[in-house]
């Protein structure tokens, strides 16, 4: 069964809270979204693939002020 995640905003904007949601279809998790707006911005989206890392206590450790290198 497909994957959604309903994105609630508040009257500003910004975000108030996320839903995850398992429906069907699109339709159905457009219609359930819906009712979780309850007068605010909603934006859904349909989860298309979950990836899975390993085990994070087997990575090495980062070093204190390390960041990723810029391309």
């Amino acid at each position: 069964m497909p994957h959604y995640r309903a994105f609630v905003l508040d009257e500003h904007g910004q975000l108030g809270g996320v839903v995850n949601l398992h429906c069907p279809d699109d339709a159905s998790a457009t219609e359930r979204a819906g009712r979780l707006a309850d007068g605010h911005e909603v934006q859904l989206w349909r989860l298309v693939a979950e990836l899975k890392f390993g085990d994070p206590r087997h990575r090495p450790k980062r070093r204190r002020g390390a960041r990723a290198p810029v391309h």
